[in-house]
């Protein structure tokens, strides 16, 4: 335990801060760890050999970076409470440190893999056990079928998913068709995304949006009224920190790096005092140009916008060549669906706010 002394006015105040040891440990998933004491196959999705692979080899892996990652960042990562941080928290006090990169990533990394197989079931075959084939290169050319058997039964959940994606139908064409487009290590989310800020929603205090996305009193906010996917590359997570225009000024640095190549081509061509100085004179105005409207609500107004995810489907190669090849991700990303536990859907989700206009 570390004790730190600081000063309010005159009144000494005693702050307990305690260094994190990084003493981590795979989560135990009872649906996995009795597979794998039976050797046997999660059912409709992966063989007994893919799990092993993909849960127990890979967490551990993930673990013991995270663990060393947080040993080397000794002195440096503190958390204020009297355990260990979740990896949830160890997210939320690393994010925008840059020397604490290392840790973020990795507990981000490990987030991604617990999410995914959070809210995976082994697939509900009353007829006969469905069998994990490596399909062949004709795959390609078939069209993916729109026939399923697994879908939400909640009507509230249904019914908004309908609201934000046309139908279930649609959302799974979605889903698949997003996980299908992913390069490399990727994750696709459903997220619950807030319409409006804090700033913008009367009666919203300061405090509830500074609560994790897994706190009760933020599940309990009642801004969430959207479904959304979000994709996310090499351990990215989607509810990190949201940072207040961080699209528009993504925009501004490809347009000044643009405006600099064709203003130094200028140059090159014509290197004359006159085109210097006109260039620089360019510069000093653009510097002081005034945003848009658009710039500026995208750094005010909605400064505050949370997301909150409720699936994760796991896109990456690694998680299909094993047992589907390099063929058969569409087969794979057909029985992910397959095998989604919409119940832990449901207590991820916040509560629904229920957009009202009055005139």
């Amino acid at each position: 335990m570390i004790y730190r002394t600081g000063l309010s006015g005159l009144a000494g105040r005693l702050t307990f801060c305690r260094s994190i040891s990084g003493t981590h440990s795979l989560p135990v998933n009872q649906t996995l760890e009795i597979l794998r004491a039976t050797n046997a196959d999660f059912e409709g999705l992966f063989t007994h050999k893919a799990l092993n692979e993909l849960w127990f080899k890979q967490g551990e892996q993930l673990i013991q970076n995270l663990n060393q990652h947080i040993a080397q960042s000794a002195g440096l990562l503190e958390h204020s409470a009297d355990h260990e941080p979740t990896v949830e928290e160890l997210l939320a006090i690393t994010t925008n440190k840059p020397h604490l990169h290392n840790v973020h990533k990795a507990a981000g990394r490990l987030y991604a893999l617990t999410s995914f197989f959070e809210n995976l079931r082994p697939m509900q075959t009353p007829l006969s056990p469905v069998k994990i084939e490596r399909p062949s290169q004709e795959a390609l050319f078939q069209t993916p079928t729109d026939d399923f058997i697994n879908q939400p039964t909640d009507p509230n959940l249904v019914a908004w998913i309908s609201s934000s994606f046309g139908s279930v139908k649609e959302f799974r064409n979605l889903l698949i068709n997003t996980a299908k487009a992913v390069k490399g290590d990727g994750t696709v989310w459903l997220v619950a995304q807030s319409k409006f800020s804090h700033s913008n929603r009367p009666g919203a205090s300061q405090q509830d949006y500074h609560h994790h996305p897994n706190h009760p009193n933020h599940h309990a906010s009642p801004s969430f009224s959207e479904l959304a996917l979000v994709v996310t590359y090499n351990g990215g997570v989607v509810h990190d920190v949201e940072r207040a225009g961080q699209l528009s000024r993504m925009r501004e640095i490809f347009k000044d790096k643009e405006r600099m190549a064709k203003d130094e081509e200028e140059v090159g061509e014509s290197k004359s005092e006159k085109t210097t100085e006109a260039l620089k004179s360019k510069k000093e105005v653009n510097e002081l140009q005034l945003g848009s409207v658009q710039e500026a609500e995208d750094r005010v107004a909605f400064s505050n916008r949370k997301l909150i995810p409720a699936l994760a489907i796991d896109a990456s190669p690694r998680t299909y060549l094993v047992d589907y090849g390099v063929y058969g991700k569409q087969k794979y990303l057909e029985n992910c669906w397959e095998c989604i536990d919409w119940d832990v859907v449901m207590r991820r989700l916040p509560e629904r706010m229920h957009q009202k206009f009055v005139m």
